[in-house]
């Protein structure tokens, strides 16, 4: 009984050594012919980034109306409440700023509210490559980061003196740094 199996394996892979598959097809033993893929669409094409470095300096209210339309708390997604807060944070604006570090560069723009940056802090922070935002509030319902951004938060807490990105005093670079005598 044992040369009986032998023969048969034997004679099935002659069978199969010899016979193509477009052989095997045709007797139904081979697998079924492949489907063409649909057709698929192109991509979108990348929307061009704007050059955001000419606007540091720029109040967030006035890049916000203007060129940089698609930042404001109206157009970055935010729910009612949320686009209240940021609005209200940012009521007291500073000029916006270029920071970079680790490879990063972000346009940033910080403001306080109008009772005082003790009640209320709000940063948006544009990163300069890719031109995605980072938005964050903290008041007194707490820090919330609205629109996050890990790159830009990373930098953003680089960039602080206490490592938050809540903290609107950037560190002392050495171009303000007094050297000694």
């Amino acid at each position: 009984m044992h040369r009986i199996f032998l023969r048969t394996g034997f004679a099935a892979a002659a069978f199969l050594a010899l016979a193509g598959c477009d052989q095997l097809s045709a007797l139904g033993l081979g697998p079924p012919p492949a489907a063409s893929a649909p057709p698929s669409t192109p991509p979108a094409p990348m929307q061009a980034i704007a050059d955001l470095r000419p606007h540091a300096g720029d109040l967030y209210s006035e890049f916000s109306a203007g060129e940089g339309a698609r930042y404001s708390p109206e157009h970055l997604g935010l729910n009612a409440a949320d686009r209240d807060r940021l609005s209200h944070v940012m009521s007291v604006p500073s000029a916006g700023l270029l920071v970079g570090g680790g490879g990063a560069e972000a346009l940033v723009f910080r403001g306080c509210a109008a009772a005082g940056c003790d009640r209320g802090v709000g940063v948006v922070a544009i990163d300069t490559s890719t031109g995605l935002a980072f938005a964050a509030v903290h008041d007194a319902d707490g820090a919330e980061v609205l629109t996050p951004n890990d790159r830009v938060e990373a930098l953003l807490r680089l960039d602080s003196p206490s490592r938050a990105w809540d903290d609107p005093a950037p560190t002392q670079t050495a171009s303000t740094e007094t050297a000694n005598p």
